[in-house]
């Protein structure tokens, strides 16, 4: 299988909030980036350094706001072309310009980690730090910053979590997933789903997938798992 992952990118993220800190650090590891973590200014200027590729920046901090946090990091040689994304509840026009003063984005809480995602992928490729990318196999090929996917160059129409669950797989191969795993991983409010919700998704995603659904097996008494030679099923 041909992957075409995240360098070693670092982010730092700043905010105040453990549990944005929290959320947002799990899904940028899962994403295959290394995540670095502030909750104050002091602690934001001390890690921010050149081995820092993008920062996401949260506008009430304590010690210091994120838009003096900006503007002092774009006055350090070793940090001014870091990329800096702000997330902030702070929806004024006026907030919105003096944060682009200094930041490449500017994202309004409440803001999803998908979106999050997006936005530090979009920024890290106009500078050259991320290209886009793909996971491809026997036809298949996975576009994972489009969140779309073809097989042998047709659209496959895959819903978000198809998509996601079918990426999932594939950045796994041979491995066993239970369907208690997949929902913790895909469903970001396992509580509200059971496996069944899992054994629904697999259906449709096999139907889509065709003749290749081969490659997604039936791990009996456990899961599903990806193949990439079909296999006899375990």
């Amino acid at each position: 299988m041909a992957t075409s992952t995240p360098q070693e990118i670092t982010v730092l993220v700043v905010d105040d909030e453990e549990d944005v800190v929290e959320i947002v650090s799990h899904f940028l590891r899962e994403a295959g980036y290394n995540v670095l973590t502030a909750f104050d200014a002091d602690e934001a200027l001390s890690k921010a350094g050149p081995d820092v590729d993008a920062i996401l920046l949260d506008v009430m901090l304590p010690g210091m706001s994120g838009f003096e946090i900006a503007k002092r990091l774009r006055g350090r040689v070793e940090t001014e072309t870091i990329p800096i994304i702000m997330m902030t509840a702070k929806t004024e026009e006026q907030d919105q310009l003096q944060g682009l003063e200094n930041a490449d984005q500017y994202l309004t809480k409440p803001v999803s980690p998908k979106v999050v995602l997006a936005n530090l992928r979009a920024v890290l490729r106009r500078t050259g730090t991320e290209e886009s990318k793909t996971l491809s196999t026997s036809g298949l090929t996975i576009y994972e910053d489009e969140y779309r996917a073809t097989l042998d160059g047709d659209d496959l129409g895959l819903t978000l979590t198809e998509f996601e669950l079918l990426r999932y797989l594939v950045r796994h191969p041979r491995k066993a997933f239970t369907r208690q795993q997949l929902l913790e991983t895909i469903w970001k409010d396992a509580m509200m789903v059971t496996e069944r919700t899992v054994d629904a998704h697999i259906k449709n995603l096999r139907e889509k997938l065709g003749e290749f659904a081969k490659h997604i097996q039936t791990v009996r008494g456990v899961g599903y798992r990806f193949v990439e030679e079909a296999e006899q099923e375990a």
